[in-house]
């Protein structure tokens, strides 16, 4: 299987879906359901009168004595009965502040928190909410921190970075089983494994790191496969500090960050990038990264660096085998379904991100990644949308949902 069989026949949906950065008519009905009267609050235009669904206000189209411009809580619209000018919350936009089309939609998702959705709407039942029903879940952001007063990697004491330089190996049965069953060729998982610093147990358990921008050891999830690439569920997952327990500081707090955080910093994705197949090499130039330069010179590049193109996936597996299938982006993992939470984005705000949850029967993946990427939206300024891909609700048969496939089992399966 080569790249050109996977972008051009085998899921030409998923790749055109990694490039579409523009608003379908999708996301337009949902920019079009943010509430006219919170449009309205924001903008400063002052409503009047008592009904709960129509209020009025004066008309800016043309010099009015009196409010002739009446807004629709219900319909979503406003209409001047003088002067017959309305339309909807993006209309509002363009024409009070004077901004283009995609200027008033940029604003409105911007101000609004809209998460948008790629490919098509989901069934209902299987579905996402809607603007207004997410906007009123319930959620309470105070149980999450401030975009400023999050912890951040400053006060994080990290694990000693050695730890990740003695244990890098291809010899887990992770790395291959991803060769063996066809996923990747050998040159794309020595490649893969050097970049993401894959480790190895001497039970042949694969380590996953978890790595932030700023190269900081957070911890390590050890894993078991079988040689078909699944999970070998017989073995439960360890982290790497819990197995340190007695040898940790006392002052050391697990805080978890996305799984390939650390390829942010341009200067270690490069570095990577040119690093040779041998494994002696590989390990000697993973040292040396790790002595580049100070924390401080690696937070300077990444406020210099422009926006990547990240797209976030439930399991390592995933990402270790799309970010070589799918190189334009940075591919991450969150390392598990109820791991997805809001603080785990704050490190992506400069960044496009797109979310790919797995499928199940009833959409609960869905839906909760979809409800955290609505919670970080409120909690972080982020430059770009976030968005949510809905492809496997689409497309997976029912046979998949059930068994719960990811991202990689889809594009493999039909291939």
């Amino acid at each position: 299987m080569n790249n050109s069989e996977i972008n051009s026949v085998l899921f030409p949906a998923i790749a055109a879906e990694l490039k579409n950065m523009k608003y379908d008519d999708l996301n337009l009905k949902r920019i079009r359901e943010v509430p006219i009267f919170d449009v309205c609050s924001k903008l400063g235009i002052s409503l009047y009168g008592i009904g709960k669904l129509t209020k009025r206000t004066k008309c800016w189209y043309h010099d009015d004595k009196h409010p002739s411009m009446h807004v629709n809580k219900k319909k979503n619209i406003y209409k001047c009965f003088v002067c017959g000018k309305g339309g909807d919350v993006i209309r509002l936009v363009q024409d009070y502040d004077n901004k283009t089309f995609i200027e008033a939609c940029d604003w409105l998702v911007s101000e609004f928190h809209v998460v948008l959705i790629e490919d098509k709407q989901p069934s209902a039942g299987n579905s996402s909410k809607s603007y207004s029903k997410m906007n009123n879940s319930g959620t309470n952001s105070d149980q999450f921190p401030s975009a400023a007063g999050s912890k951040t990697t400053s006060s994080l004491c990290p694990l000693p970075s050695d730890l990740v330089t003695k244990c890098f190996s291809l010899n887990s049965e992770f790395c291959r089983a991803v060769v063996s069953a066809g996923y990747l060729s050998d040159t794309q998982l020595r490649h893969a494994a050097s970049r993401y610093r894959l480790g190895c147990t001497k039970e042949g358990g694969v380590i996953f790191w978890e790595i932030d921008a700023q190269q900081q050891v957070h911890t390590g999830k050890i894993m078991y496969y079988q040689p078909d690439c699944h999970r070998d569920k017989e073995h439960h997952p360890t982290w790497i500090h819990s197995l340190m327990k007695d040898k940790l500081p006392d002052n050391y707090e697990l805080q978890h960050c996305l799984f390939g955080l650390h390829l942010l910093c341009p200067a270690e994705r490069k570095e990577i990038t040119e690093m040779s197949p041998s494994e002696n090499a590989t390990r000697s130039q993973i040292s040396a990264i790790s002595a580049l330069s100070s924390t401080e010179d690696r937070s300077v590049a990444l406020q210099s660096a422009g926006p990547k193109k990240v797209a976030i996936v439930e399991s390592e597996k995933t990402a270790v085998i799309l970010s070589e299938l799918f190189p334009d982006f940075l591919w991450l993992s969150c390392g598990g379904l109820q791991m997805f939470k809001p603080e785990l984005l704050a490190p992506l705000v400069n960044h496009k991100v797109v979310v790919f949850p797995d499928t199940d029967e009833t959409g609960e993946a869905y839906k909760q990644w979809l409800t955290v990427l609505q919670q970080a939206a409120k909690l972080y300024p982020f430059r770009y949308p976030l968005r949510i891909s809905n492809l496997l609700e689409l497309h997976a048969t029912p046979e998949q949902k059930s068994q719960k496939i990811d991202l990689v089992d889809f594009i493999f399966e039909h291939g």
